[in-house]
């Protein structure tokens, strides 16, 4: 069991709390700065069986006892930093859903290296887990491609059926919008998803390259009536002589579905048919990597870093 704090009671932080506890591990603190929630008892704002007052930062609690802290807060580096380095100083590994942090370099590289640096000093581990990235588009296809010699492109496709997703990734996706104000938001970077780039650089680095030639674009799916029904992404990439492409369509009308496709000798071709479900898998991935992240070398990580055997 490990003694976890958890930064974040949202959606997927209510449901990595319930799994922590599942799981018995101990959770010495849950931090939240929304008003709503903040002073009030987890019970109280969850209805999770757990007594202990949910605290508005990480200053305000105590982590000389704690062996893990879990964010599941913020999707940029930038806005995580402050936060992880004061854990891991204290001495805490990390584990984070935040996007970013699957491929920190890409989107931070002084904060990356800072992170890294302070994690190496303390002993303890930092990495970032989710499903997309850190597991759909990126871990999987690094597998699968180990089992292929010279592959020559590497080709993920994974579509969402966003109707039966939580309305906060409907927004994400422009669900409702105008042309004209999804083109708005995307400017200023309020739409999509984010972790595409990150998930094509792991893919590289699992080939033992740096990606390169690296083209991207977010594009909006429209309705008959002139609005938006979600979204379509890709990013395009060469990891030395092989061609990485990641498409991602997340609308109203998509099939679930994904599909990694790897050319090479031999050819692999891996569809799961139903798609893997984002917000539970995000919360299994995160609570069995608390469970892993102390058997994993110090310093800041990526997923193909962490240990996968539970013992």
């Amino acid at each position: 069991m490990a003694k976890v704090v958890l930064c974040g009671l949202g959606a997927i932080g209510t449901e990595v709390l319930n799994y922590l506890l599942e799981r018995r591990h101990e959770v010495l603190a849950v931090v939240d700065s929304a008003p709503e929630k903040a002073g009030r008892t987890v019970a109280e704002t969850t209805g999770l069986p757990l007594g202990i007052v949910v605290q508005p930062s990480l200053d305000s609690v105590q982590l000389s006892d704690a062996e893990v802290a879990v964010f599941t807060t913020r999707s940029r580096v930038s806005d995580m930093h402050a936060d992880i380095l004061r854990a891991a100083e204290a001495g805490l590994d990390v584990v984070t859903t935040s996007e970013e942090m699957a491929f920190p370099e890409h989107a931070g590289v002084d904060e990356a290296h800072e992170l890294d640096a302070r994690a190496k000093e303390k002993g303890v581990t930092i990495v970032g887990v989710g499903v997309n990235p850190g597991f759909v588009m990126d871990w999987v296809p690094a597998v699968v491609a180990s089992a292929s010699k010279s592959p020559s492109s590497i080709h993920i496709v994974r579509s969402v059926d966003v109707s039966r997703r939580r309305r906060q990734l409907q927004s994400k996706t422009g669900v409702g919008l105008s042309r004209a104000k999804f083109d708005k938001d995307i400017a200023e970077g309020k739409l999509g998803h984010v972790g595409m780039e990150e998930s094509a650089h792991l893919i590289a680095l699992s080939l033992g390259r740096v990606l390169t030639e690296i083209k991207h674009g977010v594009f909006p799916v429209m309705g008959s009536e002139d609005y938006v029904m979600g979204v379509r992404q890709f990013v395009e990439g060469q990891a030395g002589p092989c061609q990485i492409r990641l498409d991602l369509e997340m609308t109203m009308t998509s099939a679930d579905f994904d599909v990694v496709d790897v050319r090479g000798e031999p050819n692999i071709k891996l569809r799961f048919e139903k798609g893997v479900f984002g917000d539970s898998a995000t919360v299994a991935l995160t609570v069995h990597a608390v469970e892993r992240v102390g058997r994993a070398r110090p310093g800041l990580i990526t997923i193909l870093d962490l240990p996968i055997s539970g013992k």
